[in-house]
């Protein structure tokens, strides 16, 4: 069962790709589980990890080098924070795997979930619902 805040393999499938028709994410990359909710108990929301220094546009957090090795990922990288895929467990075709790299700490988690909470009360974070 995954967690918010493990990491996983995911083919993450970015909204420009989606919005460009695609439907599958080109490459498996980390992606981190945020958020799970009581409304949608079956889903996970995931949000991908990149090591390109990301856009002055994009919303992202520089992840520590200590939280890069709890998570078990190479430093430096950033977590983009403006859009995420929106999977249903029970359709989940595109994990790697669902065994977890590793684990960002919950005060670290805190901050993520922060950002996306500001991201979505301003309208700034687009979802990809996959199936």
């Amino acid at each position: 069962m995954l967690e918010p805040g493990q990491i996983v393999r995911f083919f993450y499938l970015w909204s420009r790709q989606a919005a460009a028709g695609e439907e599958s994410g080109r490459k498996a990359r980390p992606t981190c589980v945020v958020v799970r909710t009581v409304a949608v108990p079956g889903a996970v929301f995931l949000f991908p990890i990149t090591s390109q220094y990301p856009s002055t546009d994009r919303l992202s957090l520089a992840i520590s080098e200590m939280e890069c090795r709890r998570a078990g990922l190479d430093f430096p990288c950033w977590i983009i924070l403006d859009e995420y895929n929106r999977v249903d467990l029970d359709k989940a075709f595109d994990f790697e795997t669902t065994t977890p790299l590793g684990s960002f700490s919950p005060a670290f988690l805190k901050s993520i979930a922060s950002t996306v909470k500001h991201a979505a009360a301003a309208r700034k974070l687009t979802g990809v619902a996959r199936s």
